[in-house]
């Protein structure tokens, strides 16, 4: 019998069904030159941040330090009430507006304009003395700026590299200019001389306060100063708490990564240990207690801090780093050696059995002795035990008897 076929329905290679098709094809197009572009075009914006971050509160502080410095050391400037002005000076190019020359320029080209140029008589009194005659005595003329005067040829050699827009308006200013301009050249060489510096002063301020003396110190402002005031207090001590994380020096047992079966159990999830648990948790538990930070995606810097059990957690052949990017991808990003393969699987299986499987005895004191509850250690661990004394039979204990994933894994 024949097959009917609708002459209306579209079939599967009609122009309906393949727009879609265009569209889905399209759209992943898009998506992948998103994935492709955006890493590194956020990278590049957060290490510009950083960077404009670092100018601003390092580099740049240390540079108008050193110009500093340097401008107070060769400043040679003088207080405007011990030069003169003089109504019959001409004006100079370099200078905007009126300059000022000591009393001795004054008055030796006062004394020339006396003398006589012509049989006729002296020059008047109210006539400008030519350019020709400053420019022959420019040690001697000065540009105020306000209570400081900067001799000219100070003034002259910054004016000729900077545009009138960026002059400085103070005479520390001109000298500040002066020094960047004389023994540096430009403003890069500043910022790698600035960098020097504050990499050098680091350097000597961690030395020194690595010392009992410095970390007295270093104490007592905190304890005396610092923890006083309500508000720095706060603020200070979460910042210290940050810093201490990412730049004191830590042991191997604070770096390393874990699996644990977090939120309930048959759920599990990485982990970054940072310390031993508290003292009174410990007692209340029996048993040795570790602190973990379970980081939340994508933002591992947040999460959940736990306390468990050392026997419940398993280490990770991970470092801090690809635990972030695992996190940071939502398990995207996996480790080569850490993807599940048939042959690394097999593998791993192998090395397991080959080791032998635990005590069936001791399977079913471990089952028996959960707490129960969520999280490694839920609510009602006392119970728990008490049970896991009265006996040992696996039938007598919660649920079916299954392998203790403490000794399947092996403690930490």
């Amino acid at each position: 019998m024949a097959k009917e076929t609708n002459p209306t329905g579209p079939s599967s290679e009609s122009p309906v069904s393949a727009a879609p098709t265009r569209r889905s094809r399209a759209t992943q197009f898009f998506l992948k030159g998103l994935a492709i572009t955006l890493p590194p075009i956020l990278t590049l914006v957060i290490l510009i941040w950083i960077a404009q971050i670092l100018y601003a509160y390092v580099i740049s502080p240390t540079s108008e330090l050193v110009r500093l410095t340097l401008a107070w050391s060769v400043q040679d400037s003088r207080p405007t009430a011990q030069l003169v002005r003089a109504d019959f000076l001409p004006p100079l190019e370099d200078v905007p507006g009126k300059y000022v020359v000591t009393p001795d320029l004054r008055d030796r080209l006062t004394a020339r304009m006396a003398q006589p140029q012509s049989p006729t008589g002296p020059l008047p009194a109210n006539r400008e003395v030519p350019v020709e005659w400053i420019r022959q005595n420019l040690d001697d003329v000065y540009v105020p700026f306000g209570a400081s005067a900067v001799p000219y040829h100070d003034y002259a050699k910054v004016a000729q590299q900077l545009p009138p827009h960026r002059m400085p308006t103070s005479a520390i200013g001109i000298y500040k200019e002066l020094v960047t301009i004389r023994y540096f050249g430009n403003l890069f060489f500043l910022s790698a001389v600035a960098v020097s510096i504050a990499v050098v002063a680091l350097y000597f301020v961690g030395g020194l306060f690595t010392a009992r003396l410095g970390t007295w110190a270093v104490h007592k402002v905190e304890s005396v100063f610092v923890q006083r005031v309500p508000l720095v207090s706060n603020v200070y001590s979460s910042v210290k708490q940050v810093t201490d994380f990412f730049f004191t020096e830590r042991t191997v047992s604070y770096n390393r990564v874990v699996a644990l079966e977090y939120p309930r159990r048959g759920i599990w999830t990485i982990a970054f240990v940072t310390s031993d648990s508290l003292l009174e948790i410990t007692v209340a538990a029996n048993e040795p207690l570790i602190t973990v930070l379970v980081p939340t995606s994508p933002m591992p810097m947040t999460g959940f801090t736990v306390s468990v059990p050392r026997s419940e957690v398993v280490d990770l052949n991970l470092t801090i780093d690809q635990a972030f990017q695992f996190c940071l991808s939502c398990g995207v990003l996996v480790p080569p050696h850490q993807r599940v393969t048939p042959e690394q699987l097999q593998r791993e299986l192998a090395k397991r059995f080959a080791q032998g499987p635990p005590p069936i005895g001791a399977l079913a004191g471990g089952e028996a002795s959960r707490p129960s509850g969520n999280g490694p250690t839920g609510a009602g661990s006392n119970s728990g035990v008490a049970e896991a004394g009265a006996t040992n039979d696996p039938q007598t204990a919660s649920g079916p008897a299954r392998p203790d994933p403490a000794n399947r894994r092996g403690a930490s």
